[in-house]
């Protein structure tokens, strides 16, 4: 014969939930006078968290708790596909996420692998890019300007930095901290009159530190960024002047092939051909 379920185990259960799961459970093991184990086992075994969230039945039969899910035979769910109803147009146009704005510079650090877009430039910015000086060849001279503007921006970012070398930083720090309240709580088994601590919590700030930050670091890793910027600009140049040495020598080829054509077949044309009239003697004086 099954021992029969104690009434304490479902005494347990109501106090804990009426405290919205915060009574400890030793004070409720207090209050029923039971020991603080025979509470433990009774809430892994009724499952009161899981009863707390409503994901599983309060009600268990023995020391076996009911299985989740609908009962079998159960039809509420026939039919139901899942998601949103046909023609819902609640997520249209959503991307899936807000992300930030076309162009934006939020992920921008020391600017290295900044992408300059030439319709952004202020107006110191357009003036300097029709006074630089390259070469005519295109490609090589888009990337030389391109260069130049992102070596200026470097030197703009250390001199902003060294202008302020400190930081101050504000660092609040809050702690979750718990409270005991003392109610009166009435053994309906026995009739006795106990003091049961209920706890409540709370966010409260607890530390605020002001740090000075030194900004050497940031600069650092401009000038680091700036040398990097600087070599490339060194390689586009010897890549122009390589160019137009070539361009050069095609030049110095293409006169001597001129030369060496003038040498085998002589001027284009005959010399006297067509130069002198011939004297008939009917000269008029003219």
């Amino acid at each position: 014969m099954a021992r029969e379920r104690s009434p304490d185990r479902d005494k347990a259960k109501l106090m804990w939930f009426e405290s919205s799961g915060t009574m400890k459970l030793k004070d409720i093991a207090v209050a029923l006078s039971v020991g603080e184990s025979k509470v433990r086992k009774w809430k892994s075994l009724d499952r009161w968290e899981d009863d707390l969230k409503g994901i599983a039945p309060l009600e268990t039969k023995g020391n076996v708790p009911h299985k989740r899910g609908a009962p079998k035979g159960n039809t509420n769910a026939i039919g139901n596909r899942g998601g949103a109803p046909p023609g819902n147009q609640n997520a249209k146009g959503n991307k899936g996420g807000s992300g930030g704005p076309y162009r934006n510079k939020k992920a921008l650090k020391t600017g290295m692998y900044e992408t300059i877009f030439m319709d952004t430039l202020d107006e110191e910015e357009q003036e300097l890019l029709e006074q630089i000086d390259t070469s005519p060849i295109v490609q090589a001279e888009e990337q030389l300007l391109m260069l130049s503007l992102q070596e200026r921006r470097h030197l703009k970012r250390i001199k902003l930095l060294e202008a302020g070398m400190t930081d101050e930083e504000s660092r609040i720090k809050e702690e979750l901290l718990q409270r005991k309240d003392k109610v009166p709580y009435t053994n309906p088994k026995t009739g006795k009159e106990s003091i049961v601590s209920l706890l409540t919590e709370g966010m409260k700030v607890t530390e605020i530190t002001t740090i000075v930050v030194s900004k050497l670091d940031k600069i650092l890793k401009q000038e680091e960024a700036l040398t990097k910027t600087r070599d490339k600009k060194i390689r586009v140049i010897n890549l122009i002047t390589n160019l137009q040495q070539e361009k050069e020598k095609l030049a110095i080829a293409r006169e001597r092939l001129e030369l060496e054509k003038f040498k085998v077949y002589g001027s284009d044309k005959p010399e006297g051909d067509g130069e002198e009239d011939d004297d008939d003697g009917d000269d008029l004086g003219w």
